[in-house]
C-alpha cells in the first residue's frame, strides 16, 4: 500500500520526465545456464474514482502474475524449474524484501545482498540462481469518469533481478520506469518484460 501510494503522487512528475531504463551486470559472474523463476509477485491495486483510496486485488494481481510468468517461460531462458511462494501470509513476509530491491540505485547494487526474508525463502530450495520479479501498479476503479488535471487513469512498474543464492548477490539488475500504462494489459506487460530480461544473455 505504501509504495503504491508512492508511485502515484511520483507518477506525475516521473512520466514528464526522461527516463531510461535502468540495469546492473555482475562484471565476474560466471556462465549461467540454470535459473530458478521463483513465480512472479505483483501487487496491482483499485484505486476509487471517488474517494483516490487504494484497494489491493487479489484477481487483478493474479492477472498480472500470470501474463509476466508466461512471458518468461516463452523466452528462452534456461529454466530448470518455478517455484512458487504459497499463501498471501508468506508473500507478504517477504514483500519489503522485494520492495527494497526495487529501490536500490544501480550505482550500489554490486554492494546489496539479497534482503535477509527472501534469502532464507530461497535457501530451501536446491538452487544457484535465482529470477525475482516483482510488478506494481493501480487502475482506477471507473476509468472513464472526468479526471482533474494531474490525474491518471493507471500506471505500473516493473522490476527483475537475477540473484546468486550461494554468495547473497545480485548478479542482474533491471527495472522499468514508471508510465501511465495498463498493468492488465497483456501486450504492454510482455514487451516490458522482454525488454527486462534481455541483457540475462550476457551472463548466459
Amino acid at each position: 500500500m505504501k509504495r503504491i501510494r508512492l508511485v502515484f503522487f511520483a507518477i506525475i512528475a516521473l512520466l514528464a520526465a526522461a527516463c531510461s531504463t535502468t540495469k546492473y551486470v555482475g562484471e565476474s559472474t560466471p556462465v549461467i545456464n540454470e535459473i530458478t523463476i521463483v513465480a512472479p509477485y505483483s501487487r496491482v491495486d483499485i484505486l476509487d474514482s471517488k474517494t483516490d483510496r487504494f484497494f489491493y486485488s487479489d484477481s487483478l494481481s493474479f492477472v498480472s502474475e500470470m501474463v509476466i510468468g508466461s512471458t518468461l517461460e516463452t523466452m528462452g531462458l534456461p529454466i530448470v524449474r518455478v517455484i512458487s511462494v504459497l499463501g498471501r501470509s508468506n508473500q507478504e513476509a517477504l514483500d519489503q524484501g522485494y520492495e527494497s530491491l526495487a529501490d536500490v540505485q544501480v550505482s550500489k547494487i554490486e554492494s546489496v545482498r539479497i534482503p535477509s526474508a527472501l534469502h532464507a525463502f530461497l535457501s530451501t530450495y536446491s538452487t544457484r540462481y535465482a529470477l525475482l520479479t516483482y510488478a506494481e501498479g493501480f487502475v482506477r476503479s471507473n476509468p472513464s469518469v472526468f479526471l482533474g488535471e494531474g490525474q491518471i487513469r493507471y500506471a505500473s512498474n516493473i522490476f527483475m533481478a537475477l540473484v546468486d543464492v550461494k554468495t547473497g548477490k545480485v548478479v542482474y539488475y533491471n527495472r522499468s520506469c514508471p508510465e501511465e500504462a495498463d498493468p492488465l494489459n497483456g501486450k504492454m506487460v510482455s514487451r516490458r518484460v522482454k525488454a527486462l530480461a534481455e541483457g540475462i544473455s550476457v551472463v548466459r
